[in-house]
């Protein structure tokens, strides 16, 4: 079975999409779990900001694999 370029193009990007997301919501996940043990408020801020921010390029994310499908 051969593969045209925009076949190939969109399974790569796929790939590169679900990596990203799984990296994303690892990396969210840890900082909720960090927001929860820290004890310091300027600490539990920052950590919850992170996550803020790392749930919207999940969102991002999700998108482009909307898109590509």
């Amino acid at each position: 079975m051969q593969l045209n370029d925009m076949q190939m193009k969109k399974i790569l990007d796929q790939g590169f999409l679900t990596r990203s997301r799984i990296e994303t919501e690892t990396a969210m996940r840890k900082c909720q779990m960090y927001n929860e043990m820290a004890q310091n408020t300027a600490v539990k801020g920052f950590f919850q900001e992170q996550a803020k921010g790392l749930e919207d390029v999940l969102g991002y994310f999700n998108k482009g694999m909307g898109e590509l499908q």
